[in-house]
Parts: structure tokens; sequence; C-alpha cells
């Protein structure tokens, strides 16, 4: 995938999913495509529209459909802010444990359909794993329904699954099921500074610490100085882990880890507990956010090779690095002021070194030369099928996952 410009078009807002119907079967009737939108915070990523058409704006399908609480699921319309959802559930002490970037804006429906997740991913998971169940409307404006919403749903296809990291492609998802969880009784972090030497043997201790800590994140200077948290050892690399469970169980972590660190060559060692623990959850979700300017990319590395990749990565024109460190993910981004070609030569440069690598922002002229890993082979085609199969006129955001045709020029 590589990021454009968005096509400006006519935005329609539906207050209900029979108006959205509605729309869509003209759109159809037309020959114009349909262009899903919720709060517009991932609007950068995938490919430029291919030929005119119509945004439909789901935020106003937002109601809450089925809250059975004490069967920790829930199901709501597409619409419904990451935000919203987390305060009806604060209320009964349980959580949706996958957080996403600008909750106030961001969709549910958009963060599904852009695979979205954030620190807590190497212990929690990702939207993936909690999504029960989906209705969509498809290109005959016929309301879908894939998945339950129970836990224990074990029958038909699993249709639900395929809208998840599809941009829209497939349909206009109106309403999800989600499994949730009980809100942990303690989060608590612990951060401390190191030099780059020290980066791998580190994250080798924390892979084998007694603690199983669930979020280990890496930041280079140029994250951890920016994050607006007073992090530990802001002239080299900071690692934050991070623990959520009971009470007990999390001072015992707290201190087995704090124990193990004891003669690893880290300085500058600092707990953040209660609100502050809140608060750099946030900031470091936040930070996943690309910035409207410059180059940002994301990578797959295996996690012992993530390392060195990050270390290579930050030695690059000022490269701001940030990985999910024991799940094999890593963010980059080059500052505004770097040239095409210096962006061109990094990204060359790192690509071979990992399993995927993504261009997820850049400025829209500088898209055809910096290179990307392509989907190929049996992946492609597999892809190629289920949206033929479930979009045969390319009326869902056409070009955006699929480079078949020339973009079409925004006005």
């Amino acid at each position: 995938m590589t990021p454009t410009a968005p096509l400006r078009t006519p935005a329609a807002r539906p207050s209900n999913v029979a108006e959205a119907a509605e729309f869509i079967r003209a759109a159809k009737a037309d020959g114009a495509a349909i262009y899903p939108r919720g709060g517009g915070t991932q609007l950068h990523l995938g490919g430029a529209p291919t030929r005119p058409g119509t945004a439909i704006d789901t935020r106003a399908l937002s109601a809450i459909i089925d809250y059975p609480a004490r069967d920790l699921t829930v199901t709501v319309q597409a619409g419904m802010t990451v935000a919203a959802l987390a305060a009806l559930l604060a209320a009964e002490g349980q959580e949706l444990p996958v957080d996403v970037p600008n909750p106030d804006a961001a969709t549910l429906g958009g963060a599904l359909a852009t695979n979205t997740s954030g620190p807590r991913r190497l212990s929690r998971g990702t939207l993936r794993d909690y999504l029960l169940g989906v209705s969509f409307l498809t290109d005959e404006a016929v309301e879908v329904k894939g998945g339950g919403r129970v836990v224990k749903n074990v029958a038909g296809y699993d249709l639900m699954k395929l809208h998840v990291g599809a941009l829209g492609t497939l349909g206009l998802l109106t309403q999800v099921t989600l499994k949730l969880t009980p809100k942990a009784e303690e989060r608590a972090f612990v951060a401390f500074g190191l030099t780059g030497a020290s980066v791998g043997p580190t994250l080798d201790r924390l892979h084998a610490s007694q603690a199983r800590p669930g979020v280990v994140e890496l930041l280079n200077a140029a994250v951890a100085r920016r994050l607006g948290v007073a992090l530990p050892g802001h002239d080299g690399w900071v690692i934050v882990a991070g623990f959520e469970e009971k009470r007990v169980t999390v001072a015992y972590q707290l201190a087995t880890m704090k124990a193990e660190l004891a003669t690893a060559p880290v300085r500058d060692l600092t707990e953040f507990r209660g609100p502050e623990a809140d608060a750099l959850l946030s900031a470091l979700t936040q930070n996943l956010a690309e910035p409207a300017e410059g180059v940002s990319f994301k990578a797959s590395v295996l996690p012992s090779r993530l390392a060195a990749f990050a270390l290579d990565a930050a030695s690059r024109h000022g490269v701001a690095v940030h990985a999910h460190a024991l799940a094999g993910v890593v963010y980059g981004h080059l500052p505004a002021d770097v040239s095409r070609e210096d962006a061109a030569g990094t990204l060359a440069r790192l690509t071979p070194a990992a399993g995927s690598l993504v261009v997820r922002r850049c400025p829209p002229a500088w898209a055809t030369v910096l290179p990307t890993l392509p989907l190929t082979g049996v992946a492609l085609d597999l892809m190629r099928a289920v949206k033929h199969a479930l979009d045969p006129d390319d009326l869902f955001n056409p070009g955006r996952l699929f480079r078949d045709t020339s973009p079409l020029e925004s006005p």
C-alpha cells in the first residue's frame, strides 16, 4: 500500500442504515464509487481513489444495539467512536483492551478497517481477536451479517474477519459485536534508559523475564523527547515495560523485573503507577498517529532481529523509531525536511531486512518513487478473489487496496 492524498468527494451522512443503503443504490446506478469514512483519522492509508464517488460518513450510525454486560460482549453501530465505547464500558468496569490513537475521533468501523492496534498488542492482541460479528452493506445495498453476538459462536463462515484491515474495500460496516474484558485492578510501567549497544541484550532479558510484561515499547531519543512524558534516558534509547493485572500480581511483577534489571546495563529506572501510568499509555498510543508531514512507515520484523533493525533505522536522517519490541513491529517517521532522495534511500536500505515494510504516509507526489514491498503470489490472488466475490464492480474504495488502475487526480 502506498499513501496518497484522499479524493475530495461529496459527503453523505446517513442517519440510519436504510439511508446508507439508498446512497449505495444511487451511487451504483450512476456508476460512481462509495468511499466509507469514519472519523477521518487514517484517510492517508492506502492507494489513491481511481474514480469519482460519494464519501459516506458513518458517524451518525453510533447507536448501542445490545450490551449484556454479564456476557462480556457489546453490539454497537460501527460509527461509534472508540472513546464513546470506552466510556460506556467503564461504567461496568469493562474495556476493549485495544489501543487506538485519536480515540475521540476514530470510529470502531475505521479502527477495524485499518486493523489499528497499540502498545498492549503483545499481551492483549489486536481487534481481530475481539471481533465476534459484523453487519455490512454490500454493493447491492443489502445488509449482511457475519458471526454472532456470543463468545461461543462457531456457526457459519468467519466472514467478519475479512473486513479487518481491508480498508473499507469489501462493504460499508454498519454494526460490530465485540468481546470484552474486565478492567485490570492496576496498571504500572517501568521505564529506563540504555545505550544502543545494550538494546539487543536487554530485550533478550525481557523476553526471558519471569515478570512477563504485557507491554514492551522501544523508543529512540527522537520519540522519547516528543512524548510529553518525563522519561529517563532522553539522550539515548528508552524501554518502557508495562503490566496490567490484579494489584498483588502487578506488585510482584514490578519487584521481579527490578531485581532482574539490577545487573543490566540500564539507567534511571522510573516507575509509573496510577494516573501517571494511564497518561503514559495514552501518550504511547497517540504517538503512533502519523504526523501530517514527512514520511512514515511500518515494518514487521522477526523479534530476534528487531534491535538491529531499529538501530539501523534510527541512524538514518533523523528517523524517529517506536517499536512494539517483543511483537516485532517497528514504526518509523522521517522528518518533514527530509528530501525525496534521502527518504527513498533510507527505505530501500531498510526494506530487505524486514518481513514487510509499508509506507503509511508520504507526500502524494513521492508515492511512485518510494519503495514498498508489493503483495505477490498466493496472498494477492486470495485477496483479489475475496474482493471480486464481495464487490465485483469495485464499488467500495476503488484503488485503495489494489493498484490496478491509474489514480484519479484530486481537484
